[in-house]
């Protein structure tokens, strides 16, 4: 038993080498844990070499170390619990303890012959908390205003069924519209047609897709649909087809010989002929 107090010095020795290594561990500075937990470094020193002379009363040492551990990333509820333990048997924490609990403020007894004087009971409405009467407030206060403004918008619709009203019963209908004529349908697909009238070379995509690469003799006649365009890449002899879409004839491509490319023909192209079509018959 006498050798009790010495084992727990040692122990609160050993708490702070721990703490010491742990903190080298990790290679984290005094001053970086002063800096973040606004301790002291002072402190900090103390608490590692066990120097309670230093350091504050104990309520405040603890909450020192919890901040200490929970920066190195221990557990600080173990690490303030292993420091109570190691602490029991140092006689200045002892006496410090004592020191605090003396100091604190203690309820001074009744005289013998003075009866604890009795609170009478508050009426019922004081017993109400204030808050109750605010939010009763508050409720009665949106119920009145929402109240209000459902009122006026149906004021306000009523206002605007009189006056559309009185507006339809002044002014007159209007004349029905003839029925627009019916346009004939627009075909759905482009449809090109080639007449070979001279030898000549034809690379053609329709819609991006390769339909056609090869010599066209005098006299072929090929057709070819797309739903977007199509794309002549290259004409050997321009002035050797004859072309149509849609069977509307195409201006010639070029001159005989001439070598044309990428020549485009779309559903742009197809309007602009028709247009032209219909101002040559007008």
């Amino acid at each position: 038993m006498a050798d009790e107090p010495q084992q727990r010095y040692s122990e609160l020795a050993s708490f702070g080498e721990e703490l010491r290594r742990e903190r080298e561990i990790r290679g984290i500075s005094l001053k970086e844990i002063s800096d973040a937990t606004k301790i002291s470094k002072r402190f900090l020193e103390a608490i590692e070499r066990n120097d309670h002379k230093t350091l504050p009363a104990p309520v405040f040492t603890r909450g020192f170390v919890r901040e200490y551990a929970r920066y190195l990333g221990l557990n600080s509820e173990d690490i303030v619990n292993r420091y109570n333990f190691a602490a029991a048997g140092d006689d200045r924490i002892e006496q410090s303890t004592h020191l605090e609990r003396l100091t604190q403020p203690q309820a001074l007894p009744l005289p013998a012959n003075r009866a604890p004087v009795r609170k009478s009971i508050p009426p019922p409405y004081a017993r109400i908390d204030r808050n109750v009467y605010i939010l009763a407030v508050i409720v009665a206060a949106l119920a009145a205003l929402s109240w209000w403004a459902l009122k006026h918008k149906r004021d306000v619709r009523a206002e605007e069924t009189r006056t559309d009203t009185a507006v339809a019963a002044v002014v007159p209908k209007p004349a029905i519209p003839p029925p627009a004529p019916v346009q004939d349908p627009v075909d759905d697909m482009l449809r090109l047609t080639i007449d070979v009238t001279r030898d000549s070379w034809v690379t053609l995509q329709a819609d991006g897709k390769q339909v056609l690469d090869e010599r066209l003799r005098e006299g072929d006649h090929r057709t070819f649909e797309a739903k977007e365009a199509f794309r002549f890449v290259a004409v050997g002899n321009a002035g050797g087809v004859a072309l149509k879409l849609n069977d509307i004839d195409l201006p010639s491509l070029g001159r005989r010989g001439q070598v044309v490319k990428d020549k485009i023909f779309d559903r742009g192209t197809l309007q602009e002929l028709q247009s032209e079509v219909q101002r040559n018959r007008t």
